[in-house]
């Protein structure tokens, strides 16, 4: 099979010559060993080759900014960005800042508030440069996932958590009309990135804490699902298959998540108690699973020798009967050893080629 009929199989739990490959981010001292350049950003030349480089099937290529836009500079270090937040940069941080500050602070900023234009030129440039890169591979071409935000993580950049706690109860429809932004914006987001040629769409909605939900799940099902499901909805409608990336604990979500209708679900993270046997016993036979080896003890902190046996475990457990693809439960973050990352992906081609490879 080819990278991406492979990745594209397992994503629809359909039998694979072995278990596919992939990872969400990918750290700079990778990028630096394997293809010979640091990028300053993530961007989807540099992803492309790593990916290649790695032997990964799948690559995530984010929706991207509007070329006529750039950062506003605050200070040292600080900057807003197109939708009006706040961000810090530091050396952890890369290459996703964290936001200090945020444009809607209450129902009255809505008034004022123009969201970015999902149409401005420039956003399909790095979808574009994948497409051209993975058509000239023939063969070899790997699976690419264009990359939507959720609603909920559109809130928290807008927002801010404390204020979603808060609105929930307190002003209920202006988080609704918060999270409307996400929609509209990925509504046409998707629909260009499908025109254009990507395979798969990952929609990015961090739901869970390292221990629970971030919201009750009667707050899920009343003001962020129907959003969600909006998105997934028109994903579907664009004939792609959807992927769902959502760190930390959320068991509580599972069944309303596959009831919208997403095919894969993204990084089962083991430090939030997300069990890879629970979760293949459950709902094995409706989605695929992706991810669970442990990034922030094992692949960080472990030796090449405890990849290998995580990754022998996953794929034991997982890969049977077919919807398993091995990544890492969050990304491939800086203080990961490289020789750790490449045991992973050795190791995931040495024993995903098993009869349980599905």
């Amino acid at each position: 099979m080819t990278p991406k009929q492979r990745f594209r199989a397992a994503m629809l739990r359909q039998p694979v010559d072995r278990v596919p490959m992939f990872d969400f981010l990918f750290q700079r001292p990778l990028f630096t060993e394997l293809i010979g350049r640091t990028p300053a950003s993530y961007n989807a030349r540099d992803a492309m080759a790593l990916t290649r480089a790695l032997g990964l099937d799948g690559v995530w290529i984010p929706f991207g900014a509007f070329a006529g836009w750039t950062p506003e500079t605050l200070g040292e270090n600080v900057y807003k960005d197109e939708w009006g937040t706040t961000f810090a940069v530091n050396e952890a941080s890369w290459p996703i800042d964290a936001p200090i500050a945020y444009p809607l602070p209450d129902r009255a900023a809505l008034a004022g508030y123009t969201p970015p234009d999902p149409l401005a030129p420039g956003r399909m440039d790095e979808i574009e440069t994948a497409i051209a890169m993975n058509r000239a591979l023939g063969d070899d071409e790997v699976f690419i996932l264009g990359g939507v935000g959720g609603p909920l993580s559109a809130a928290w950049m807008l927002i801010g958590y404390e204020a979603i706690c808060l609105a929930l109860y307190d002003d209920p429809d202006f988080l609704t009309a918060v999270v409307q932004y996400a929609v509209d914006f990925a509504l046409p987001a998707v629909t260009r990135m499908a025109e254009a040629g990507v395979d798969g769409m990952a929609v990015s909605e961090d739901l869970g804490s390292s221990c629970a939900g971030l919201i009750a799940p009667g707050h899920f099902r009343d003001i962020i699902k129907p959003a969600l499901g909006a998105i997934i909805s028109h994903i579907k409608r664009c004939g792609l298959p959807v992927l769902l990336h959502s760190c930390g604990h959320i068991y509580d979500y599972l069944d309303d998540l596959i009831e919208l209708g997403i095919d894969a679900l993204h990084p089962l993270q083991r430090t939030a108690g997300m069990e890879l046997a629970r979760v293949k016993a459950q709902y094995g036979d409706r989605i695929c699973l992706v991810g669970n080896i442990d990034s922030s003890r094992t692949l960080p902190y472990g030796a090449p020798a405890d990849v290998e046996a995580e990754v022998r475990e996953a794929v034991a457990i997982a890969a049977p009967g077919g919807g398993y693809i091995l990544a890492s439960d969050h990304s491939l973050h800086d203080g990961i050893p490289v020789e750790n990352i490449r045991a992973m992906c050795d190791a995931g081609r040495r024993y995903g080629r098993s009869p349980a490879a599905g």
